[in-house]
């Protein structure tokens, strides 16, 4: 299991430090554009992504498994008011849903947090036995490049830095080490949040990430029982890194 990550104050504090993140969104945004089936998006967060491809007129629903995310996200889509997207707090290695999708997507590297292979065929699963005849898996992995070349940071460093309108700041600090042979990176990130330059609240959580190869994920995609895999490109998270987007088809129509 994934475990419980981005609740409380980070699933709130969330879109503020990815506010300036856009290539993945447009990426998404593009690549269904038009589409006329049903789409679900797995770890779909506070809707960074689900929101404006709903807003385009798909209809799309979101899976995630931190309730709190999901508040957010449904808070959102009230506010602007859209309908129809149906949210659900599942985790992504093990979820059971009454609807067959078209598409199912996992962007960001987000399956990536699933470390163990055992955890992530029975992802692949999952998206299999919740595929429509046609319908297929559009997943972006990447490799830490910059995090292997270091191996371990003992010291937290500073990735986020965010002051709102009001006043209040919040703060994200990493500190990683690297397995090589099990290809994780395990991070633990601190969370400090400040008001009017004193420190309210500190939060501290581990979350780890595990990378795959190019030919390591194809087979993973293969031996989970997908018929035809399609790499689209580089993904455009990650530009400058090694990094895909693979498109996996349940049957192949060929």
């Amino acid at each position: 299991m994934v475990g419980q990550h981005y609740t409380k104050l980070l699933a709130e504090w969330y879109d503020d430090w990815l506010k300036d993140l856009t290539s993945d969104r447009d990426y998404y945004l593009e690549f269904f554009s038009g589409f006329d089936g049903q789409v679900l998006e797995l770890a779909c967060g506070t809707g960074r992504l689900l929101i404006p491809i709903a807003e385009s007129g798909v209809t799309i629903h979101g899976l995630d498994s931190s309730q709190d995310m999901l508040e957010v996200l449904q808070r959102k889509a009230t506010k602007l008011k859209i309908k129809g997207i149906e949210l659900h707090n599942q985790v992504m290695e093990n979820f059971s849903l009454q609807t067959k999708y078209d598409a199912i997507f996992v962007a960001s590297g987000s399956f990536q947090l699933l470390t163990s292979t055992e955890n992530a065929l029975n992802s692949l699963g999952c998206v299999l036995d919740h595929l429509s005849d046609n319908g297929f898996l559009l997943a972006d992995i990447f490799v830490p490049w910059d995090s292997i070349v270091v191996q371990k940071r003992n010291d937290y460093h500073v990735t986020r830095d965010v002051v709102r309108p009001d006043g209040k700041r919040s703060i994200v600090l990493e500190r990683f080490e690297i397995d090589i042979p099990k290809q994780v990176k395990r991070g633990t990130y601190r969370y400090e949040f400040y008001y009017q330059e004193q420190l309210t609240d500190c939060i501290t959580d581990d979350l780890a990430i595990r990378w795959y190869w190019k030919d390591e994920f194809l087979g993973l995609l293969n031996k989970a029982g997908f018929s035809r895999i399609d790499v689209l490109t580089q993904s455009p998270l990650y530009a400058d890194g090694y990094s895909f987007v693979f498109k996996a088809f349940k049957y192949d129509s060929d």
